[in-house]
């Protein structure tokens, strides 16, 4: 075998882990929210100079109308009273006064209102003062107006707020509208900032799941992340999916010096069974027969004496078919190394191997498949034992558990693009399958031995029942370097 690496030589620690830096995510909440909150209150600042501006127009505009209508009743003692009414009557109406012109009979001439009186928001706040109890009486200043004939008429005006109170409710209900605007729009630019700073979290989690099915390339895969809490997830996933890495590393190394060694105990096995045990078996086997040849023996006797001589003959037989399991691949009895160098070689051994199993009784239909384009593809020497092994370790559970009448043993090159091909390992049976296929992979023996061996070799292996036939599907693949090619 291949001298490997000494396992205490591939580190377990890596180097120290890299401080985690400060978080930013709330500061980075705060500064959006901060800039929302600001441009809100700049919004306010600038809707109160407007407002302001546009009161201010609308008080110097009562205050002539109040100034008009004071001229207006003043004329009436001077004009004729057609031309007084008149102009009373064709004014809109006063800011914050409510003036009403009686004849000598109490009869309303003139009545000039609140121009906002007949608001609906106003009304709604008079209805609302009168609950709430806070409604004051109106306050009347009455006098007489004497006419041009001598009569004397009367003036009553009455202090109005229904124009202050129309100014007051609409100035709340806009700073009522601009908060809940300022909220709203900080509550989205938060949640934009929240969203668009963990949408990388999909990624980690697929990262950190492959991490579980011991599939580093997610991590390796990695982005920068746009905020320091997601970057130090990040470098701990990079930290974990390293020191990961050289414990399989070195798990691997360990996994090879086993197999190694299992290799040369079966060696060892071998070699004393046919040096041995074979050489005993053959001297009681000859004796036997000659015990049979001699004569004097009684008929029962030479019964017996010829049961032993078949019992040592399938001894025999069992020896030869554990010889050829313990053997090495490709060495034969005589010690002669005859390992596969291709893919072609190793497909030779395979037949030989299915050959055997298919001549037992009442077992399945072995068929093998290999692929013919690939037979000059040059395999390592660990990776054609492993296929070996696996193949027959893979055929031993088909003869004992699955109670299957075909077997299929399938091997193929797939081009994916890279600088060597990938090798696709499959056993496929039609028989019972396994009612529980997690335990099976988890127990010590069986599946969990192929998996393990596959991963030794650097593979991939999947076992599946009652997708693609009904019984038992293994699968295994194996990516042949660019060294390897033919």
């Amino acid at each position: 075998m291949t001298p490997l690496a000494d396992p205490a030589s591939a580190p377990l620690h890596g180097p120290p882990r890299a401080a985690v830096p400060d978080l930013d995510l709330a500061s980075l909440v705060m500064r959006r929210a901060m800039v929302v909150a600001l441009t809100c209150l700049l919004a306010l600042l600038v809707l109160g100079v407007l407002s302001t501006r546009t009161d201010t127009q609308r008080e110097m505009e009562g205050s002539l109308d109040i100034a008009r209508a004071s001229q207006a009743l003043a004329r009436l003692r001077e004009a004729p009273l057609a031309d007084g009414l008149g102009r009373l009557q064709a004014m809109p109406g006063l800011r914050h006064l409510q003036m009403e012109l009686r004849d000598e009979s109490g009869q309303v001439v003139v009545r000039l209102a609140d121009e906002e009186s007949s608001a609906w928001l106003a009304r709604q706040w008079r209805r609302l003062s009168s609950w709430l109890a806070t409604a004051r009486p109106a306050t009347e200043l009455a006098y007489g107006v004497p006419l041009q004939d001598g009569r004397v008429w009367s003036v009553t005006l009455t202090a109005s707020p229904d124009s202050e109170i129309l100014e007051s409710a609409s100035n709340l209900v806009g700073l009522f509208l601009l908060m809940v605007a300022s909220c709203a729009a900080m509550l989205a630019a938060m949640r934009w900032s929240v969203r668009r700073s963990l949408r990388p979290l999909r990624t980690l989690v697929d990262a950190i799941a492959g991490v579980e099915r011991h599939e580093l390339t997610a991590v390796a895969a990695l982005p920068a992340m746009p905020i320091r809490e997601l970057e130090a997830i990040a470098q701990a996933l990079r930290h974990l999916a390293d020191a990961q890495a050289r414990s399989e590393a070195a798990r691997q190394v360990l996994a090879h010096r086993l197999m190694s060694l299992q290799e040369d105990e079966r060696q060892r096995l071998a070699r004393d069974l046919h040096d041995e045990f074979g050489q005993r078996l053959t001297a009681l086997r000859v004796d036997a027969s000659w015990l049979q040849r001699a004569g004097g023996l009684q008929i029962k006797a030479q019964a017996i004496v010829a049961g032993m001589g078949l019992q040592i003959s399938l001894i025999q037989d069992d020896v030869r078919r554990l010889l050829a399991r313990l053997r090495p691949l490709g060495v034969t009895p005589a010690g002669v190394d005859q390992r596969p160098q291709t893919l072609g070689g190793l497909a030779a051994m395979l037949a030989e191997l299915a050959e055997g199993w298919s001549g037992r009784a009442r077992g399945p239909v072995i068929t093998l498949h290999i692929a013919e384009s690939g037979g000059q593809q040059v395999l390592a020497q660990d990776l054609a034992l492993g296929l070996y092994r696996i193949t027959q370790e893979a055929l031993t559970n088909v003869m004992r558990h699955a109670d299957a009448r075909r077997c299929e043993v399938e091997i193929a090159l797939r081009d994916d693009g890279g600088p060597g091909p990938t090798l696709v390992w499959r056993v496929a049976d039609d028989g019972r399958g396994i009612a529980d296929l997690e335990a099976a992979l988890r127990r010590g023996t069986g599946l969990a031995g192929l998996k393990e061996r596959v991963w030794t070799l650097g593979g991939r292996f999947e076992a599946s029942c009652g997708a693609d036939c009904p019984g038992t599907a293994l699968n295994a693949e194996f990516h042949l370097g660019g060294s390897e090619a033919a």
